[in-house]
């Protein structure tokens, strides 16, 4: 496959280097973090209505950040395509943005 010189594309890379099977979905986990847990929840329950409302999405989690404030995990069922994981991440991008938070990456369990 033909992967983006960018930071997604590097990690989809490495990704298909190690065997990763690439044609069935697969929970990826997406990362942001807040300074408060009310910005935390305030993103989490935007997610939780897209879930209602028909959105694959796995689970929604926060919890305090290892480096202080609260971090935010969104689990979304999905192929894994350098498409799906950028549009999610923008997604959820642009939320974050909203509330005063920063994304902290994603990663996908290889089995």
């Amino acid at each position: 496959m033909h992967f983006p010189n960018d930071e997604n594309g590097d990690v989809l890379r490495r990704m298909e280097a190690s065997g990763f099977d690439f044609s069935v979905p697969h929970d990826v986990e997406f990362f942001a973090v807040f300074r408060t847990e009310a910005e935390a929840d305030t993103v989490a329950r935007q997610f939780v209505a897209d879930r209602t409302g028909g959105d694959p999405v796995v689970a929604i989690e926060t919890q305090p950040a290892e480096r202080g404030g609260m971090e935010l995990m969104v689990v979304k069922s999905m192929v894994v395509t350098y498409e799906n994981v950028s549009a999610f991440e923008q997604r959820l991008a642009q939320r974050v943005s909203q509330h005063d938070g920063y994304m902290d990456g994603w990663g996908v369990l290889q089995e």
